[in-house]
């Protein structure tokens, strides 16, 4: 299961506008239109980051595994202590036991996540927990639609994985 909690506003766009044009001296009048939201997502520009997302998930342990290794993102996943629970002994539950966690990131840590996490190399069941992800931030902010990609389709089409999947091949002249 996958939720999203909370999402960016129109107030908080309008911060991201202001935090680029102060860079240039300037204030903002207006709202900003969905050209320039695409376009500052799309460039990646710092004052993305104040866009935030959060979403609720319940998916296998291990695949929360795989998302807490994202350093910007902040992951809060439920403990397994035995002192903190009395479902099941900590030292004896399977890796694909449920687990809720709530994961809080910001726009541009989003399009890295899509890029590692949708990458074919990913396991399948973490594709999907991220595809669902960003389904629903899309859902809530259009603007991102074509952003949330594998590395490869951001780096146009090139794979610099150390072992590529079979859908990329290589660019051997970076590699050598």
């Amino acid at each position: 299961m996958v939720k999203i909690l909370e999402y960016p506003s129109e107030k908080d766009w309008m911060e991201v506008k202001r935090r680029a044009l102060v860079t240039v001296g300037l204030s903002p009048v207006n709202l900003p239109d969905s050209g320039w939201k695409h376009s500052i997502l799309e460039a990646r520009h710092s004052p993305i980051r104040r866009l935030r997302y959060s979403f609720y998930l319940e998916i296998p342990y291990w695949v929360s595994v795989h998302l807490c290794r994202h350093v910007h993102a902040q992951p809060y996943v439920r403990s397994q202590r035995n002192d903190r629970q009395d479902q099941y002994d900590r030292n004896c539950a399977p890796q694909n036991a449920m687990v809720s966690m709530i994961w809080d990131m910001s726009a541009e840590e989003l399009m890295e996540i899509a890029n590692k996490r949708l990458c074919q190399l990913a396991a399948p069941e973490t594709r999907a927990v991220i595809k669902a992800v960003c389904d629903l931030a899309i859902g809530v902010t259009p603007e991102l639609e074509g952003l949330l990609v594998p590395m490869c389709k951001y780096h146009g089409g090139v794979c610099h994985e150390m072992h590529p999947c079979k859908e990329r091949k290589k660019d051997e002249s970076i590699h050598q």
